[in-house]
C-alpha cells in the first residue's frame, strides 16, 4: 500500500513548555509516514533542549538566527520539506490522532483540504461531511477557523504559493484565498484540531495593545484583497478586525467611534452582534458541559 510522506511543519518561538504537547500529538497520528520539521524562530528559552529530548528520527530541528515571524518560519519549513504533502501545527495547538489519516483520504481528489477545529461553529456543523470550498466563501471569511493548523495540501501547491511574510496577521486567510484562486480545496467537516487557549501571547491577543492609529495597518491583509472582497465585504471585514477584543481595550470608546466614522454604524453593529453571539454560544456550551458533568457525577 502506497503511503506518501507527509511533512508536518511546527513553527515555534519561546514556547518550550507548550511545544512537547504539539509534537506528541503528531507522534500519535494513526498515519505513520511523517517527518516533523520544528522551525525554531530564534527562541531564547530551552527550546533546543526540549526538541533534542525526543528520541524520534522523524524530527528535524531547524533554527533561525534572528526572529523572523510565523510566516517566514512556515516558509522555511516548506522549503525544507521532502514530503509529497505538507501540513502545519502551531506550537500551542494539538491534533486529534486521526487528523492526518482522514485528510489524506480527501486529498486523493483535491489539491488541499481544511478541517473543523474545536469548538465547532454552529454554521459549520450543518454541513455535510465533505464539500468543495469556493473562493467566494473564503472571501466571506468562512472555512478559516483554526488557522494553518487545519490545512493540509500537496507540497507543490504550497511551494508555488508560500506565505506572505509582509503580513503581520491573517496570513492563513491570505494563503487560503491564493490557493483557492488556482487549486481545488476541500472542507472536511470533522473536528481534528484542538486550538490552544489561555493568556499566553498570541497574534490574536497581541493586537489588543496596539494604538488605534497603527491598528488598521496591522490588518493590511484585508487591504491587500480589497478589490477581491468588494466594497461591502471590505468594510465589513475591517469593522470586525478593528473591533476584535474591544472589551479588553482601555480605549474601547475611542476605537468604537473611529470604526463607526470610517466603516459605518451598520458594519460596527454587525461586528458587535457577531462577537456577542460567539460569546453567548461559548457560554451555552460551557453551561451544557457543566450540566453533563453534574449528571455524570449524580449517577456515580
Amino acid at each position: 500500500m502506497d503511503t506518501p510522506l507527509v511533512s508536518v511543519i511546527i513553527p515555534t518561538h519561546n514556547r518550550a513548555s507548550m511545544l512537547p504537547r504539539a509534537i506528541r500529538s503528531v507522534q500519535r497520528q494513526t498515519y505513520p509516514h511523517l517527518e516533523i520539521l520544528v522551525i525554531d524562530d530564534a527562541s531564547v528559552d530551552n527550546t533546543p533542549e526540549v526538541v533534542k529530548s525526543f528520541d524520534d528520527r522523524r524530527i528535524h530541528y531547524i533554527r533561525h538566527d534572528t526572529n523572523r515571524g510565523g510566516s517566514a518560519s512556515r516558509n522555511t519549513g516548506i522549503r525544507a520539506a521532502t514530503g509529497e504533502y505538507i501540513a502545519f501545527l502551531d506550537d500551542d495547538d494539538e491534533w486529534v490522532q486521526e487528523k492526518t489519516e482522514e485528510q489524506m483520504k480527501v486529498l486523493q481528489d483535491y489539491d488541499a483540504v481544511t478541517c473543523t477545529a474545536f469548538p465547532i461553529s454552529s454554521d459549520m456543523s450543518k454541513l455535510s461531511s465533505t464539500k468543495t470550498v469556493e473562493l467566494d466563501e473564503l472571501l466571506q471569511g468562512k472555512f478559516t477557523y483554526g488557522g494553518t493548523g487545519v490545512l493540509m495540501a500537496k507540497a507543490n501547491v504550497l511551494k508555488q504559493t508560500m506565505f506572505d511574510e509582509s503580513l503581520p496577521r491573517c496570513q492563513d486567510w491570505d494563503l487560503f484565498i491564493r490557493i483557492a484562486m488556482n487549486y481545488k480545496i476541500a472542507y472536511l467537516n470533522n473536528p481534528l484540531l484542538r486550538s490552544g487557549a489561555g493568556p499566553h501571547l498570541r497574534i490574536t491577543n497581541s493586537v489588543l495593545n496596539i494604538p488605534i492609529t497603527e491598528l488598521e495597518h496591522h490588518f493590511r491583509m484585508i487591504h491587500k484583497h480589497k478589490q477581491l472582497f468588494g466594497a461591502a465585504w471590505y468594510r465589513r471585514h475591517m469593522s470586525g478586525a478593528l473591533l476584535f477584543g474591544i472589551k479588553h481595550r482601555r480605549d474601547k470608546y475611542a476605537l468604537l467611534l473611529y470604526t463607526i466614522r470610517k466603516y459605518g454604524l451598520v458594519n460596527v453593529a454587525r461586528a458587535l452582534a457577531i462577537r456577542f453571539g460567539e460569546k453567548l454560544r461559548d457560554g451555552v456550551s460551557s453551561i451544557s458541559l457543566a450540566g453533563r458533568k453534574c449528571m455524570k457525577r449524580s449517577k456515580l
